[in-house]
């Protein structure tokens, strides 16, 4: 019930930017924890006050029966909904992505496991603000979006002969490269360069060996659960092993959540087991330099 990402003892840090979220303490160590409640901000020492509640949440995790119950955790699609999946098979850009993420169905969310560490909540509960529970449609198209066109922020440094590519959106992605013939910038001229998009998140469930846990849309999971919301349109897929399931960084261990005592999405929720906490605000950023190089020989 620990991440390999510990408190460090430095001396006090200027502020910067944060967002409120929630996170998993009962499932972190305590300095760790102590760290999330405190905004990241290291210290010469972590406050007590955050080190007893980072104690007790993980005691009322560890005082939790072993197991979790995952049976009828899925169903199948409305009719209603049918149409809509279609159009995401349809759609060439989301047919790419969607081929890894298995077939879609109905989700219980309240018994589905959770991954990751801290969820920052302002953004998950605006995006569900409009939804209602008994509208599938809009659930889908929440959690299974279709492709759309999207504006992204592209600026040249003249200095640094680079583009600059970012938005505050962590699914900025290069999505490609590619090399194309230039006649309108003169004779001969080649353009060689990357291909850059916002690629779509959906709601994933994982499997491994019977055990069901979110793979991507935390934040819409969060969200909805905040609101109420539980039986949502998710796709599922099962795995040999969790390494083809291929996670990102930055998660709880896998036994925390493959083990005997996992999280739920709704232990976001809990003030037995989570907290209050506050998570940087980031940018992704893209940049692509043009260098000019000489070699010897």
């Amino acid at each position: 019930m620990s991440t390999s990402t510990q408190a460090l003892v430095s001396t006090p840090t200027a502020s910067f930017a944060k967002r409120k979220a929630r996170t998993l303490i009962g499932w972190l160590s305590e300095s760790e924890g102590a760290l999330w409640i405190a905004g990241r901000e290291i210290t010469e020492s972590p406050d007590p006050a955050h080190l007893a509640t980072c104690q007790r949440a993980r005691a009322a995790v560890a005082a939790r029966p072993s197991g979790v119950d995952q049976h009828d955790l899925f169903s199948p699609l409305p009719p209603e909904i049918e149409p809509h999946v279609q159009a995401l098979r349809a759609d060439a850009k989301s047919a790419a992505i969607i081929a890894d993420c298995g077939e879609p169905r109905i989700v219980d969310l309240r018994r589905v496991c959770a991954a990751q560490p801290t969820i920052s909540t302002e953004d998950a509960l605006k995006r569900v603000e409009s939804v209602l529970a008994t509208d599938s449609l809009a659930l889908a198209k929440l959690t299974l979006p279709l492709s759309e066109v999207e504006r992204i922020p592209i600026a040249f440094d003249q200095i640094k002969n680079a583009w600059i590519i970012s938005s505050p959106n962590p699914n900025l992605r290069v999505a490609g490269s590619f090399q194309t013939p230039v006649g309108t910038l003169g004779p001969g001229l080649i353009g060689c360069g990357f291909a850059i998009a916002l690629q779509k998140s959906y709601l994933q469930v994982s499997g491994v060996n019977g055990r069901y846990f979110l793979r991507d849309g935390y934040h819409r999971a969060y969200g909805l659960l905040a609101a109420g919301i539980s039986h949502v349109p998710a796709f599922v897929r099962d795995f040999a092993s969790f390494e083809d399931v291929q996670m990102p960084a930055g998660l709880l261990p896998p036994n925390a959540y493959l083990g005997g005592r996992p999280p739920l999405l709704p232990d976001y929720l809990s003030n037995e087991v989570a907290g209050d906490s506050s998570a940087p605000v980031t940018t992704k950023m893209i940049a692509i330099q043009a260098l000019e190089l000489s070699s010897i020989g």
